[in-house]
């Protein structure tokens, strides 16, 4: 009985592949996404793309909505091509042209991030903030909400750079660190950052919420936060805080300024500048 129980069982077995596999289910002819079944023709988008950043900078830039670039817990929303072109030319004149009048050809083809990753909505998370934008080991940067944005709305250019400067203040500290000693002017770090308001944080010494994150957050912040406000307003924002707090949020901005000069050669001041022209030139 048991014998013949089991010859059964193969029979049912080999009748479900013969059903599986018929000439019209060829499995050869089924696309499988980022197996070479997923081609496109190139066109305008592309081309501008290779010109501007592939060919100069060896930096790909993807829109072409893939999930596996993203997270896959996440709902998320594919950016919108008339927004392509329009977003990275923006970046090209704030953030690569500054760099390159200010440090040379080669600082940017050298510390790049080789890939960036276009979304267009924001990443919302569970404690009530959003993700504009996050990097992988220097390697990948992922820009989010872009289908928003718009070249001659000052804010959206402003926050869309804060996470690219974001990003590449990390890639450069991960390169060469900043002083140890930026890590001991604020303490008061917390996981719980977003609990509280810019007020409270510029009160305590930091130049914005987010930068109560770690010292690492903190160091990249004060970097973004200085070059796309300029001179005047991150003056303006640290004459906002207490006396206390200024003096604290003056240490920080020494510091950032000694490393770019120790570290890469850069006057940070004059960077602020080419940056901020660069801003009100869209």
């Amino acid at each position: 009985m048991k014998t013949t129980l089991i010859k059964l069982f193969f029979l049912l077995l080999s009748v479900g592949f013969l059903g599986a596999c018929t000439k019209e289910d060829d499995i050869s002819e089924v696309e499988l996404l980022g197996l070479g079944g997923e081609t496109w023709v190139k066109g305008p988008i592309d081309t501008w793309l290779d010109q501007n950043y592939l060919d100069p900078y060896n930096i790909e830039v993807k829109y072409r909505f893939d999930r596996y670039e993203v997270a896959l817990d996440k709902v998320l929303t594919p950016v919108r091509e008339d927004k392509v072109i329009l977003v990275m030319e923006s970046i090209k004149k704030t953030w690569i042209e500054p760099y390159e009048q200010q440090a040379g050809a080669n600082f940017i083809k050298t510390l790049s991030p080789k890939q960036f990753v276009l979304v267009g909505s924001p990443e919302y998370n569970s404690n009530g903030t959003i993700t504009l934008g996050t990097a992988e080991g220097g390697r990948k940067v992922v820009l989010y909400k872009l289908n928003d944005f718009d070249k001659k709305n000052k804010a959206e250019v402003k926050e869309m750079l804060h996470t690219i400067h974001h990003e590449f203040g990390h890639i450069l500290h991960q390169t060469i660190m900043y002083p140890t000693e930026f890590k001991n002017i604020t303490t008061s770090y917390t996981a719980s950052w977003n609990d509280f308001s810019l007020t409270d944080a510029r009160s305590r010494g930091y130049i914005t919420e987010y930068a109560r994150a770690s010292p690492d957050e903190d160091f990249v912040e004060m970097i973004s936060i200085m070059l796309i406000e300029g001179r005047t307003g991150f003056n303006a924002s640290v004459n906002s805080a207490p006396a206390s707090a200024q003096a604290l949020l003056r240490q920080k901005e020494a510091l950032v300024v000694r490393y770019f000069k120790e570290a890469w050669n850069i006057d940070f001041y004059s960077l602020q500048t080419k940056t901020q022209t660069a801003i009100n030139a869209l």
